[in-house]
């Protein structure tokens, strides 16, 4: 096998395995999103709380015709839309950098899916029940009920953040690496090449 062929069979696994990697976080999280409302819908009654973690979470059954944690929720077309398009939009984009070979952070990789599959969870909703079921309600200050979708989106903009700085973290560190005498690189001093004339032989 040729350098070349080496090289295109490592980018076609390389590809493979990102692929991999989204599509098994866009399922495990709609698969727990929809797992969870569904338990939800089973077990708790509508706007009626019980204790969860006791002082930390509570269990709230609530509906939501808006964006996660009840924004826009007087909007429900509007936001159904905006939430289709920003989610074909995203899906389309990361597609895209995996189709072309580039090399997408791991963190950034599981981020972006964990996005994507919390929005089609909420999204599943809209479509299915004309609005979003929310039932996750913290106990110790007051905040919108929000849902296992949410918290996925929410996990998924902290690691691409995490996966950006990172990556800005490392090309610094490249530029200011040390040499071995311990100065920077782009500071160390040439070693001088030129030799010192010869002088004649004397006669």
């Amino acid at each position: 096998m040729t350098e070349e062929q080496t090289s295109q069979a490592s980018a076609k696994k390389a590809v493979a395995s990102s692929i991999g990697v989204v599509l098994f976080t866009i399922a495990a999280t709609f698969a727990m999103d929809r797992w969870s409302k569904a338990w939800a819908l089973g077990n708790l009654t509508l706007h009626n709380s019980q204790p969860f973690i006791e002082g930390f979470l509570k269990l709230t059954l609530t509906t939501n015709t808006g964006a996660a944690f009840s924004l826009g929720s007087n909007n429900f077309a509007f936001m159904t839309i905006t939430a289709v398009v920003l989610t074909a939009a995203l899906s389309f984009w990361l597609g895209s950098r995996i189709a072309r070979g580039q090399a997408v952070p791991i963190l950034e990789l599981i981020g972006l899916s964990c996005i994507i599959g919390g929005s089609l969870g909420n999204l599943t909703d809209r479509f299915t029940q004309g609005h979003v079921t929310d039932f996750l309600d913290f106990a110790f200050f007051s905040f919108p009920v929000f849902n296992a979708a949410d918290t996925f989106i929410n996990i998924g903009l902290g690691l691409v953040l995490i996966a950006r700085l990172g990556k800005g973290d490392g090309n610094t560190e490249e530029h200011t690496k040390e040499n071995s005498n311990g100065m920077p690189a782009a500071a160390s001093k040439p070693e001088d090449t030129t030799t010192a004339p010869v002088s004649p032989e004397k006669s």
